[in-house]
């Protein structure tokens, strides 16, 4: 019922949030923003308590807002005056709500997703022989998302037009490459290289050689 209820929340249409924003309907709407606070709330915290949720696009994203976790006791003491503040709360929720992984399990099938498409399995992997292998595993992949989110945030535009699944392919070739030593901002550098060549050619309608490219990642990364 719960779930339910949450669901019609968040799919709200346009004219019924405007007149529960209504001064007459003040309590009502902080009785909802409330209830959505606490779901996004619960959420956060699932998520920060896992090894990997902290890498979460639903999480990022709403840390990249500059919102850490939703604050229940200003929605509670706000007054009509602040119904604009309440209305920017709502949009904030409700995206955050929306997005696939705001959950944990959420998270952890598109996490699975993208190891099939890559071929990662083992990097992307939820089940360990033990506790040490568990350690490395995590560690591991935690690097992939920090290297990758690095460069969503550096080339956020133009990897939405490029193939995403194709770039974080890369990243997980070249890390595995990657020689003892070798730098996480030579790992980024060589992806932004990639990505801007990959870039180019898409612009001029030409094709894209990764096979030509890995052969240089290779003298880079590699005794060969």
């Amino acid at each position: 019922m719960a779930k339910q209820v949450l669901k019609e929340l968040i799919n709200m249409d346009y004219d019924t949030l405007m007149n529960l924003a209504k001064k007459e309907n003040l309590d009502a709407f902080k009785s909802v923003l409330t209830h959505m606070a606490q779901a996004s709330n619960r959420r956060i915290k699932t998520l920060e308590a896992s090894p990997i949720g902290n890498f979460s696009p639903a999480l990022k994203s709403l840390r990249d807002s500059g919102i850490e976790k939703f604050d229940v006791n200003f929605i509670k003491k706000a007054t009509s005056k602040e119904t604009g503040k309440l209305l920017n709360q709502y949009s904030n929720m409700k995206q955050f709500l929306s997005a696939k992984t705001s959950k944990l399990q959420g998270w952890q099938a598109v996490r699975k997703q993208i190891a099939n498409r890559t071929g990662a399995k083992k990097l992307f992997q939820r089940e360990y022989k033990s506790k040490r292998s568990a350690t490395y595993w995590t560690n591991k992949e935690k690097r992939f998302w920090k290297l990758y989110n690095k460069l969503v945030d550096e080339f956020g535009g133009i990897i939405q037009q490029l193939d995403s699944t194709k770039i974080q392919k890369m990243l997980y070739k070249i890390q595995s490459m990657k020689k003892v030593g070798k730098s996480d901002d030579l790992i980024q550098e060589t992806m932004e290289d990639y990505i801007n060549e990959l870039y180019k050619a898409k612009q001029k309608g030409l094709k894209f050689s990764d096979s030509n490219f890995e052969d240089e990642i290779r003298l880079t990364y590699t005794n060969v």
